[in-house]
Parts: C-alpha cells; sequence; structure tokens
C-alpha cells in the first residue's frame, strides 16, 4: 500500500510541438475573416508559413522516431 502512496501523479501526455505550430497556423485565417480587404492576403502567407514549419517539425520528428529507425534498418538488411 505504500508503493501506490510513493508514486506521485502519472506523467501527463506529451503534446507535440508540430501539432501546437499547425494549430497555431489557423489564428492568422481567423484574424482574416476581421480586418480590412487589404490585409488578408499577408496574414493567409503567414498562415502558410507557420503551417510549413509545422509540417517541416512533424517530418524531422518522424525521421528520429526511434521506429523509424527500426522500420529504416529492416529496409536497408533486406536490400543487402
Amino acid at each position: 500500500m505504500s508503493e501506490n502512496i510513493n508514486r506521485g501523479p502519472a506523467a501527463s501526455p506529451k503534446t507535440e510541438r508540430w501539432v501546437i505550430v499547425m494549430a497555431c497556423s489557423f489564428i492568422p485565417v481567423l484574424a482574416a475573416l476581421f480586418v480590412p480587404q487589404t490585409l488578408r492576403i499577408p496574414l493567409l502567407a503567414a498562415s502558410g508559413v507557420i503551417f510549413a514549419a509545422g509540417f517541416v517539425l512533424m517530418l524531422r520528428q518522424s525521421r528520429q522516431s526511434p521506429a523509424s529507425e527500426s522500420l529504416r534498418h529492416l529496409v536497408h538488411s533486406d536490400s543487402e
């Protein structure tokens, strides 16, 4: 029973950085709904740049994940 008390709270789930960046890319789109016409194009362009940055983060993370490394090892070992 004392083991349960000493464990502490469970670790919270990790939020991926790329998900946060991609979600933030919608903020300029929402702002573009309420600003004059002259500001809409720059806001939409900023949204695209932010979304592309999130996509790059997602690709970098998927290449660094341990599952990707084991899959890459399997593919290369079969081709030799």
